[in-house]
Order: structure tokens, then sequence, then C-alpha cells
């Protein structure tokens, strides 16, 4: 980041007072205010679509989001020794807590108003689409086929680790193929046409420290991986994250679905496409996948205590989706 405040200074016209790290970000002190600059992990055509994205929301009547501080000549980003970075105002606020009921509620309502404003949006010329549309069968197979690949390599493997993934890697596999069978008799497909035409898309990282809290008013942040997408997968990541917070409560989630749909209704073909996604073992091959493919960055015994944690949900989450099916469908 060295001499990118001089940079700033002229590309935005802003007189930079100090610049100092937090988080994921800088921040800057200015004379019109705080800001937040972040570098971009991807391409300047991908981020016209995120900016289109955000400009959609606010004149689509949905203005509670970080739109781009625009550069002198218009654009939404700029080039510092080959890394893109964007500048957005600092939102001032606190990050939400899935522990709390209330902030919960809050941000399921703020997230199908979301939705609901995104409807409509066309990418602008010259950006990189994001289309998530109908690759879910797709992601499940791939995820799938690695489980199996990583159950070969467990086998060589002498570590608590294996041993631990090999006891059950049939079970989360066996879920795993019939969350892939139900998905293709289920209205998938048909769901993700009716999104692609209505041309809405999700945040695709909606999680707690992207939702910003203030005197009742709720601003979500941070739409790098927004897509075209069906809009479950949003409201079945925030289930997700509340629902290990809680034991698998299913009482938590209706406070989510009852929430969003207050705002803007679900119906049974979508819950059904939610239960899904939900039941397909997508933490079981994380933690996998990141100790047998990835550069270890945790000890054995950390990765271990992860697939503890997944397996340790198996009865509750056999409950909770005995308990969705009966609450939901």
């Amino acid at each position: 980041m060295q001499g990118i405040e001089r940079e700033i200074e002229n590309i935005y016209s802003l007189d930079v007072s100090s610049m100092f790290p937090y988080k994921d970000m800088f921040i800057i002190v200015t004379p019109k205010g705080h800001k937040a600059i972040r570098r971009i992990p991807f391409s300047f055509e991908r981020l016209r679509f995120v900016h289109g994205a955000k400009e959609h929301l606010a004149s689509n009547g949905f203005p509670f989001i970080d739109p781009y501080v625009l550069t002198a000549s218009g654009d939404p980003g700029f080039y510092h020794n080959n890394s893109l970075y964007a500048l957005t105002d600092l939102i001032d606020g606190r990050e939400s807590s899935f522990d709390s009921d209330a902030d919960l509620v809050k941000a399921a309502a703020a997230l199908a108003g979301m939705h609901k404003a995104s409807a409509g949006y066309i990418a602008p010329e010259g950006c990189k689409v994001q289309n998530e549309l109908g690759r879910l069968p797709g992601y499940f197979a791939k995820r799938l086929e690695d489980i199996k690949k990583m159950r070969k390599q467990a086998k060589r493997g002498k570590g608590r680790f294996d041993q631990l993934f090999l006891q059950y890697a049939d079970h989360f596999i066996n879920v795993g193929e019939k969350a892939s069978k139900e998905l293709a008799a289920s209205a998938y497909e048909k769901l993700a046409a009716k999104t692609w035409d209505e041309k809405s898309f999700c945040h695709h990282d909606y999680t707690h420290h992207n939702i910003i809290l203030n005197d009742g008013r709720v601003t979500i942040i941070n739409f790098n991986y927004c897509c075209y997408e069906l809009r479950v997968y949003d409201v079945a990541n925030l289930l997700r994250r509340k629902m290990r917070k809680c034991g698998w409560d299913v009482s938590k989630s209706e406070l989510i679905i009852r929430s969003y749909c207050s705002v803007d209704s679900l119906d049974r073909e979508e819950m059904e496409v939610m239960k899904i996604v939900l039941q397909f073992p997508q933490k079981f091959w994380r933690v996998a996948n990141r100790y047998y493919n990835s550069r270890r960055s945790w000890s054995e015994k950390s990765y271990v205590n992860r697939l503890q944690e997944v397996i340790d949900e198996i009865e509750p989450f056999k409950a909770f989706i005995e308990a969705y099916k009966e609450t939901y469908l």
C-alpha cells in the first residue's frame, strides 16, 4: 500500500489526513468523512458487474448498501502496483450478531428487501457477468467426487484425521447422493429459469460481518461475490450459520423464515430446494478438502476438532430436517 495515499488524493480529489489498517481494509480519514479502501480480488470487468448491481439496488428502492466512491474519471476502482482497489464510505455502526434473535430478524428482513430490489438487473455492457444459475447439480457432483477421492487418500494415511474421516465418509457420501437425487427431481431448473428471466441476484456472502446495524437501520456491505443465483442460496446460508449456533433448533429457523416472508414470500418449491441445499454435506467437504488439498494452516488437532463438530451435528441435523419438512413442506 506504499504511496497509495497520494494516488487516492489525485484519483478521488480527496485530502487524506491519515490512513490505517482495519480487518480486511484500510480506513482513510478525510475532510469528507472516513472512507474504506479494499483490495479487489478479481478483474475490473467483474468490478463493473458488482458496481452495476449496487447502483441497481439503490435506484430500485434499496439504498442500504455501501456504494463505490467513483474516481474523477467515473470508474468504481483503480489499479495500484498491479492490484485493483475500490473505495467506499465507511459505514457507521456495529456488525450484526447471529447470537441475537433481534439482529437475526433484522438481517432476514433486510435480505428479503435486497432480493426484491435486485429484480430486473441488466448487467452493464463490458462487464464480466457472474451467473451461478443452474450450476448446483454440477457442484454437488464435483464435491461428491472430491469426497470419494479424499477417501482413497485417507486409506493411505495413518493420522487421527484420516481415521475419523474414514469412519464417516460413507455416511456423508450417502447424504450427498440423496441430496443430488432430490435436486434432480425438484423444481430447481424451473426456479433457475424463472430467476434468470427476472434477472435477480444474490449477495452470496451474507454473513454477520457484512450486515451493519445502526439505530435500527440495516446496511448490507461487501457485494464482492454477488451473482445471478436463486435467492434461497442466501437464505440457506443465513439459516445454516444460525442453526450451527443453536443446535439446529427449528424454532430459530422460523424466526428467519417469518421475518424474510414478512417482506417477500417464499413458495413451497423454493422451500424444498432450500432443504436440499441445507442437506448437502458442504461443511464435511470443506473441512476435508482443506485438510487434503490445501496448504495446511492449522494443526492436525484443529482439523480433527472441526471434523468432529460436523460429526456431532449428524443427529441434531436429522431431527432438524424432519421438523423442517413438517413445518414448511
